[in-house]
């Protein structure tokens, strides 16, 4: 769940950039709001999916697939668009800088930051969750440690309580991509010599798509996965190509903005509906069986193919136009006011929708996970998304933004404009 806070300037259009003499530099921290709008398109399949799960719509109370699986499974794809916006934004500062041969950004900086963006908002939500909701699990020592360091997802328990899913269970992305923050700068270093030492991002590209290609084998070679935990298949090496695919991008466009652009970008640039529709015909079809039943525990290993490539046309084709095809009509579309709005407080958005579906249904439904039906799927839709998106903006008003902006580590520059300015 990544984005940035304080907003600052919009980044420069594609087109001023390609209409230049001198080809201007993207700031490391240039806002795209379209990225936000995009992001919020992941948390509402997120939030819509999860209460089809919970009302008994795509899943029923006896694990069989409901009424909303033809149309819904394909929903899953929103942790792939996390992931390649995650590593589109982390990777941008390394990628410029390694095109435009500068110094590589400050690795502890970036840390500190992640640690600001991710935490306080996270710490809060767990802490309610246990305390509130799991108060007798607290004895648990290691157990808490790992919740409250985002390390539970290297354990099926910590995710699970019988019978049915905790309140948290759906920040094991987050702890997915937190080993991706740790990693990050590492590999970067490794991207950054390839760039510098073939005197173009080919090299560097190649590594990248050499990781997809792992990943993928990967994936196939070990299905079909046990349904038994640990859930190895949520860790970071089963999420790895479509970190990479959000680095390829970065890459293509700090390629783009140095320099004319690559055949790729031209070609996206030059058609960015159809890369949606690619996309859009990519859910289509990760909703059939040949991507595997919503109510299997395991994915064959023609399933798991199809699904990942599905999964990352998802992704790949929603994301390009609104990365590198900026001022074109996708990433009009996703700059609107409220779609940015609803991508900023997505974050926290993400993070309590579960509270809000399990107090719902729960307690003022008095019903048990999964058996509502889908009547009351739609009536509990505008109260649930409403409440979600509430608990978003208090999250993103009240704790990221001011933590964000009372310890974020500033660039020289931006320090000197605010001593100047008073602030």
């Amino acid at each position: 769940m990544t984005t940035f806070l304080g907003r600052p300037s919009p980044a420069p259009p594609a087109h001023a950039v390609i209409g230049t003499e001198k080809p201007l530099v993207q700031s490391e921290r240039a806002f795209e709001p379209a990225v936000d709008g995009l992001r919020a398109i992941a948390t509402l399949m997120v939030l819509l999916v999860h209460l089809a799960q919970w009302t008994g719509s795509l899943i029923d109370e006896t694990g069989k697939a409901g009424p909303f699986a033809p149309v819904m499974t394909g929903f899953l794809a929103a942790i792939p668009i996390f992931l390649i916006i995650s590593g589109y934004l982390l990777y941008r500062p390394w990628a410029d800088a390694a095109i435009d041969g500068r110094k590589q950004p400050n690795a502890l900086h970036y840390y500190w930051h992640r640690v600001l963006r991710v935490f306080p908002a996270y710490w809060l939500l767990m802490v309610t969750a246990l305390v509130v909701f799991n108060r007798e699990q607290l004895g648990d020592f290691w157990r808490t440690v790992r919740l409250l360091t985002a390390q539970h997802v290297q354990n099926w328990a910590d995710l699970r309580t019988d019978p049915s899913p905790t309140n948290w269970a759906q920040t094991w992305s987050l702890a997915t991509e937190v080993h991706f923050y740790l990693a990050l700068p590492v590999v970067a270093v490794v991207l950054h010599k390839a760039v510098r030492s073939a005197k173009s991002a080919r090299l560097a590209g190649a590594l990248l798509g050499a990781v997809i290609v792992a990943d993928f084998t990967w994936l196939v070679a070990t299905s079909p996965s046990s349904p038994l935990g640990p859930p190895s298949l949520w860790w970071l090496r089963g999420y790895l190509g479509f970190l990479a695919a959000g680095m390829l991008l970065a890459l293509a466009a700090a390629k783009a903005r140095s320099g004319p652009p690559t055949a790729f970008v031209g070609f996206v640039r030059r058609y960015p509906w159809a890369f949606w529709g690619a996309a859009f015909a990519a859910f289509a079809l990760s909703n059939t069986d040949w991507a595997g039943s919503i109510d299997s525990a395991v994915l064959m290993k023609e399933e798991a193919a199809f699904k990942y490539v599905c999964h990352m046309a998802v992704a790949v084709g929603l994301a390009a136009p609104v990365v590198l095809a900026r001022g074109n009509g996708p990433e009009r579309l996703l700059s609107r006011r409220r779609m940015v709005w609803l991508g900023r407080n997505s974050c926290g958005t993400f993070l309590w929708h579960l509270i809000v579906m399990q107090v719902t249904v729960w307690y003022l439904m008095d019903s048990e996970f999964a058996q509502l039906g889908t009547g009351a799927y739609f009536a509990l839709l505008p109260f649930v998304v409403g409440l979600s998106v509430l608990a978003g903006w208090l999250s993103y008003t009240f704790v990221e933004r001011p933590v964000l902006r009372r310890f974020r580590i500033r660039p020289a520059a931006e320090q000197e404009r605010r001593v100047k300015a008073g602030e």
